[in-house]
């Protein structure tokens, strides 16, 4: 069972409930729990440490772990009320970026194909692309947050090592040139 459920997502950053409930293949395992899985076993383990990671897949309803999937309030070095949103929202918003890219591919006995209907119009992909990366830009801001929550609860937490955390890879856009005004 993965960290985020399909109502958790659909709450937070809702996906197409017909693409997240296709079955990849018969009788296995949904499109939502692949995403869902591939993003907390990829992107969760460099943001938090294997430790600290499969500490909060194994024991998920441990009060500390709730704070931090469900979000909470700390306070910050300069005795400011900081809000955070949690893990659940950081995933959620994963779990989003990489369904745009998804949830209009198919894949067939013949190979790949993007899906296609008469009545629709697909955007182009830089669109899709500025889409994504939006939804993911946002969970890394949160993380952020939830970065210096883990700093300030460092003893809660320690499976958190504060130095391990490494920012993970961001597309860049090649061949773009910057305009000054």
């Amino acid at each position: 069972m993965g960290l985020l459920t399909i109502a958790q997502q659909q709450a937070i950053k809702a996906i197409s409930s017909n693409w997240a409930a296709t079955a990849k293949v018969t009788g296995g395992t949904t499109n939502f729990v692949q995403v869902e899985t591939e993003v907390e076993e990829n992107e969760l383990k460099d943001l938090l440490g294997v430790a600290l990671l499969q500490d909060i897949q194994d024991n998920p309803t441990e009060a500390n772990n709730v704070l931090l999937l469900d979000g909470s309030t700390f306070t910050d070095c300069n005795d400011n009320d900081i809000k955070t949103k949690g893990l659940r929202y950081v995933i959620a918003y994963m779990v989003h970026s990489q369904s745009v890219l998804e949830s209009k591919i198919g894949d067939t006995f013949s190979g790949y194909v993007n899906k296609n209907r008469q009545e629709t119009t697909d955007i182009n992909k830089g669109q899709t692309k500025a889409l994504q990366l939006r939804s993911r830009e946002l969970a890394l801001q949160e993380f952020e947050l939830l970065k210096q929550y883990l700093n300030e609860n460092s003893t809660t937490y320690p499976l958190w090592i504060c130095g391990v955390s490494k920012k993970p890879y961001t597309p860049r856009f090649m061949g773009v040139k910057k305009t000054y005004l």
